[in-house]
């Protein structure tokens, strides 16, 4: 998108971290819908969501995702909490159906301290929100307490080294080796932790993939 080369990379980084305003609500959603796409089908597949799963997926964006599992979850429930107000409006059009079959719930709210009680969800997810995340061990902590014991977290990411062919504000961006992710996981308590990768548009896409015991 031409209009893109004109935004200076600092307001893009802190934009792609939340996004507000018109700029949040309408060019980050395009940018977020075509970027994380190959992202977004690989942590699908991961999941494997099953009909009667309960899934949590943390900073949601235009809510492509969550609109995809909560299609999968027919006895099941799709939950998402994002702290932009900009993406949470978008994804609450793009599942306004869900929303009101009750089958759909989003949040909007730090996910640094999640409004769910402990072992609630048998899977979890977020894609390209580790980046932004200050003081990482208590969001991993987090998801570790949420999650249900025999529950699955799954981290879709671009790598340190695919961060730094972009152009970003490193004082917004924060980036990680596969090494960083799986320490992260294991130390939250996640067992079996592992890094998925598969083909994907402009780079690998890697799930780092985590079990509650």
């Amino acid at each position: 998108m031409f209009i893109v080369k004109l935004i200076p990379s600092s307001v893009l980084s802190r934009q792609a971290r939340k996004p507000s305003g018109l700029i949040g609500r309408y060019l980050m959603t395009k940018i977020f819908n075509a970027g994380n796409a190959d992202l977004n089908s690989f942590v699908k597949e991961t999941l494997n969501v099953q009909r009667n799963d309960r899934v949590l997926e943390i900073g949601f964006g235009p809510g492509k995702l969550i609109n995809e599992m909560a299609a999968l979850t027919t006895e099941g429930f799709v939950e998402g909490i994002d702290f932009s107000r900009e993406m949470v409006k978008e994804a609450s059009k793009e599942n306004s159906q869900f929303i009101t079959e009750g089958r759909v719930k989003l949040h909007s709210g730090d996910c640094r301290n999640l409004p769910f009680d402990d072992s609630s969800f048998d899977k979890l997810c977020s894609i390209n929100t580790l980046y932004f995340w200050k003081e990482s061990e208590e969001y991993f902590l987090e998801m570790f307490r949420v999650v249900k014991p025999g529950g699955m977290v799954v981290i879709g990411f671009r790598d340190k080294e695919q961060m730094s062919r972009l152009d970003l504000d490193q004082n917004v961006f924060n980036n990680y080796t596969k090494d960083d992710v799986i320490r992260l996981l294991s130390s939250a308590g996640f067992s079996g932790s592992e890094i998925l990768h598969k083909e994907g548009k402009p780079f690998l896409s890697y799930c780092a993939v985590g079990y509650k015991a």
